[in-house]
């Protein structure tokens, strides 16, 4: 006699609709799918892949198909600090420097993923947030490898390397991941949580499960292949279950029955053939000399008990393998049992909408059950979970589908059946899209830098350093470190940048024009490097308040107008020329020099030691999630321009006799109102200057020092350099630092 625990299971679990696809198995067998000693058991849940864990004997998750996976972690290093140390300078000439440490974190780690072996890893997604995708492109630059659990699989380095080549396992048989290098700012300098659609196997079928749970548990069975038509797209047992809790969902899903014949475990779809037709004349089988039964004896389940609705949740691959739901509701005013059942398989939104549809079909289907008695002839084609055709009215069959059979001697069978409705033909439902937010992983992509070796734009910043502007053309571009290499081989980071400027190269040749003037005639058209950011333009005032100041070239201007000509192309006009000092850089300008908005924000200050001055050296700007080895090199040597003093103007002479008297107007590298009868600060620590004599060819004939705005030189000493008393002399006058030497000249001829 063949008995129902499948379906007693079921119920228990799942209510109602537990039992309606409840499979029959006999109890000789009971204890190898139910587990030694018990009759209950926890199979697969939704949530049991969600969560990263970092636990001994945590149960290795068995995979089918294509799965999202949280994994593990069996090894990390701990985290590993690196340390930046940035330098800005205090106010004016040998102000005190600050300096600011910054840190940064990356780890090593190895996290398993299940029983291998795996065919492939797709996505990884880190906090939720994808961090590769399905192509192989990546966040940042760590270095990811797969294990896929194969039996000869080998240790990796980076675990060898730190625990030793003989005290690291090969994980062989384990299917896991190595991240080299994971940088963990983004993650609130910690592991994120780290999940991974896993691969299995493309070819899996419910068969496949069968065949693999049965045969490990020692289960004799016979035609799993009826099953090998049933696809299952994903399907992982993360938690320590007997084989009934792991076969449960698939039953459920997938509308099979399995039941013992004679010591084998058989295996019935759905919608499987009926094994044999049974007439109404062989009905009420009774042994001679006893009462005939009725023919058949039916019972119908009261609408009360069935469900009004059934709600079915389950992993949405088209969701990222979040929990989706899926429902089918009858209109009726008798019921009002809502049952919801929870499928840990990642199936179509399709495919969950038609199960639920056919669950609550069934469940109404078969609210009809029948008992027969039948001769013995039949006891072949009555076990349960075959199906007879039953003429249980004349000229009226129904399809019966065997839940229990007793043999009564001598001579009949008693057949408990119920109404098929799993097997009724099913359209596909079609569900309602639910579509999440498609994410891409944002590459940073190279990094852009500009080294400015300018006039001082903020007396705070102090003379020795030089500025820097960098950002990225790719939306993914969220920061970079600036790297120095003194001896060619290694780097040293001596700045972070956390965010971007504006920056971006010409399009075409800004022209010639009037220093510290409005200049309303030249135009410069401008391209930028990120799309997403703006030019605008400002009035007049605004300006002479200081926004909207860029360097083109070397020459730092100013511009009122800003005209979008093309996307990320703005036309420059209205100019203020020469700012800073920087008329020198007003003449030679091209096509395709660079352009930075330098009050736009992202101007940073690295600070440099005077012993830096004139040596040349490489920088280089690598994007944060990127290699330093992929960032150009930048060659770059300083020459203190910020701590230089600017061109004296307003050069002259007169002569007294013989002797020629030369003065000039000295500036300041300071910012500083203009107040009348107030000298602009001196802005350097005494006050001197070089004037050079030059002759016909540009040659220095005689150098003047003098600690006053004003030389005089000598009839004597021009006769002693030229001959006689020139008529017109070229000069060449520089205010001195003393810790950069001269500064910017101003040349002329007197």
């Amino acid at each position: 006699m063949a008995s129902l625990l499948f379906a007693v299971g079921g119920a228990k679990v799942a209510g109602p609709i537990g039992a309606l696809v409840g499979s029959l198995v006999g109890s000789q067998i009971d204890a190898a799918l139910f587990g030694p000693g018990t009759q209950t058991g926890e199979g697969p849940r939704l949530d049991d892949l969600s969560v990263q864990a970092s636990t001994y004997g945590r149960p290795v998750p068995r995979l089918y198909g294509t799965n999202r996976v949280a994994g593990n972690v069996i090894w990390s290093s701990g985290l590993k600090e690196t340390a930046t140390t940035e330098t800005r300078g205090g106010k004016g000439m040998g102000a005190p420097k600050t300096e600011t440490t910054r840190y940064t974190y990356h780890v090593d780690c190895a996290i398993a993923l299940g029983q291998g072996p795996i065919r492939a890893v797709r996505r990884i997604w880190a906090d939720s947030k994808l961090f590769r995708a399905a192509d192989g492109t990546q966040k940042q630059a760590a270095d990811l490898r797969l294990y896929p659990g194969s039996q000869d699989q080998e240790p990796d380095p980076v675990l060898q390397a730190a625990l030793g080549p003989d005290n690291t396992p090969a994980f062989r048989g384990l299917a896991y991941m190595v991240f080299e290098g994971l940088e963990l700012a983004d993650f609130g300098n910690r592991i994120p949580n780290l999940s991974f659609e896993v691969v299995a196997g493309d070819t899996h079928t419910v068969a496949t499960v069968i065949e693999d749970l049965l045969g490990e548990v020692g289960v004799p069975y016979l035609d799993a292949a009826r099953t090998e038509t049933l696809d299952l797209p994903g399907y992982a047992l993360a938690r320590p279950t007997a084989a009934r809790g792991a076969l449960d969902p698939l039953r459920t899903a997938w509308f099979f029955d399995m039941a013992e014949i004679e010591g084998v475990l058989e295996i019935f779809p759905a919608d499987a053939t009926p094994a044999a037709k049974i007439p109404r004349d062989h009905l009420a089988a009774h042994p001679a000399g006893t009462d005939r039964p009725q023919v058949v004896e039916a019972k119908r389940t009261a609408d009360l008990e069935l469900p009004r609705q059934v709600s079915v949740q389950y992993l949405d691959p088209a969701r990222d393998y979040q929990i989706n739901t899926q429902r089918a509701r009858r209109s009726t005013l008798n019921s009002t049992a809502d049952v919801t059942l929870d499928l840990p398989v990642a199936i179509p939104a399709d495919t969950a909408k038609t199960i639920a549809e056919r669950m609550l079909g069934a469940a109404w289907q078969r609210r009809d059950r029948v008992t027969l008695h039948l001769p013995l002839r039949y006891l072949p084609v009555t076990e349960p979970g075959m199906k007879l055709v039953v003429e249980v009215a004349p000229g009226q069959s129904r399809t019966m589908r065997v839940t229990r059979k007793e043999v009564r001697l001598p001579g009949s069978i008693r057949v408990e059946c119920e109404a098929d409705g799993a097997g009724l033909p099913v359209r596909a439902a079609r569900a309602a899209p639910a579509p999440v937010p498609e994410q891409a992983v944002l590459l940073p992509g190279p990094t852009v830098a500009h080294l400015l070796d300018l006039p001082l734009l903020r007396d705070g910043d102090g003379a020795s350093g030089v500025y820097v502007a960098a950002n990225g053309a790719l939306p993914g571009w969220r920061g970079a470190g600036l790297l120095r290499s003194r001896d060619g081989r290694d780097d040293e980071t001596v700045l972070s940048i956390p965010t971007g400027a504006v920056i971006g190269t010409t399009v075409d040749a800004l022209t010639p024009g009037p220093a510290d003037y409005w200049d309303r005639r030249a135009t410069v058209t401008v391209s930028l490097l990120d799309p997403a950011q703006r030019l605008a333009s400002v009035a007049e005032a605004e300006v002479l308040d200081g926004v909207n100041a860029a360097v083109i070239g070397d020459e730092i201007v100013q511009f009122t107008t800003a005209t979008l000509v093309a996307p990320a192309q703005y036309r420059l006009s209205g100019l203020l020329r020469g700012r800073k000092g920087t008329e020198a850089a007003i003449a030679g300008h091209g096509a395709g020099e660079r352009f930075v908005l330098l009050t736009g924000g992202g101007i940073e200050r690295m600070a440099l030691e005077v012993s830096e001055f004139g040596l040349p050296r490489t920088y280089k700007a690598a994007a944060l999630g990127t290699r330093v080895s992929d960032a150009t090199a930048i060659a770059f040597t300083w020459t203190g321009r910020s701590g230089r003093p600017l061109a004296p103007v307003h050069l002259r002479g007169r002569r007294d006799g013989d002797d020629l008297v030369l003065s000039w107007i000295r500036r300041t590298r300071l910012e500083a109102p203009w107040l009348d009868g107030v000298d602009v600060p001196l802005g350097e620590e005494t006050q001197a200057y070089d004037v050079d004599i030059l002759d016909a060819r540009g040659a220095v004939v005689r150098t003047l020092s003098t600690s006053q705005p004003t030389v005089t030189y000598t009839g004597a000493d021009q006769v002693a350099d030229f001959g006689a008393v020139p008529a017109i002399l070229t000069v060449r006058v520089y205010q001195l630092s003393a810790r950069f030497g001269r500064g910017l000249p101003t040349e002329g001829a007197v």
